[in-house]
């Protein structure tokens, strides 16, 4: 191993749950999310002082762990999923992390369910479902979010992608959104009003 390696692992250590997790969802032909961008959401849900997230497409429960992690220890996380696979995945990644009473696990379609949700009432909105999806998610993230909420969302690894850039020209058409894309087509944008 090289230095590096030995300081992102440092950096971003994967606990016993988190590597349970992502041990299952790769058995299962779902990849999770690098471990990086998990901590990096990690380090989001803390930085938010987040007590409500709500995340769309659960990753077999990765993700979601990452974002426990960082949250207040009080917190709700609520994940929408479609595919009842990764929906039973995730659930059962929460109740060997003995995370299953912080999570509110949903599966049913995410255009279905993200209209009852309430209003400015979470910290963090993830966006993680397919790219084709995003655009027609923005309006509810940025209704779900309070002033100073973060939306974090996943555009995937092809910057052309004609969803993905509707999806950007809507978050940089938002004067309530002050984003960033990051590398690996992650935008993080704050609600600011």
């Amino acid at each position: 191993m090289d230095g590096t390696h030995d300081l992102l692992t440092a950096l971003r250590p994967e606990t016993p749950g988190l590597r349970a997790a992502r041990e299952r969802a790769e058995a299962a032909g779902v990849p999770p999310v690098p471990a990086g961008t998990g901590a990096l959401l990690r380090l989001l849900a803390r930085t938010a002082g987040a007590r409500t997230v709500v995340e769309v497409g659960c990753d077999g429960g990765y993700r979601g762990l990452w974002l426990l992690e960082g949250m207040d220890p009080r917190g709700t996380l609520t994940t929408i999923e479609a595919d009842g696979d990764r929906h039973a995945l995730a659930q059962q990644a929460y109740a060997a992390a003995g995370a299953g009473q912080r999570v509110r696990a949903v599966h049913g379609d995410p255009r279905e369910i993200l209209p009852r949700l309430r209003d400015a009432n979470y910290d963090v909105v993830v966006l993680a479902s397919p790219a084709a999806d995003l655009p027609g998610h923005l309006e509810h993230a940025r209704r779900l979010l309070r002033p100073g909420g973060m939306l974090v969302a996943d555009t995937g690894p092809d910057p052309a992608d004609a969803a993905a850039v509707a999806f950007g020209r809507g978050v940089a058409g938002d004067p309530d959104l002050d984003a960033t894309l990051l590398e690996g087509g992650l935008v993080v944008a704050t609600r600011t009003a």
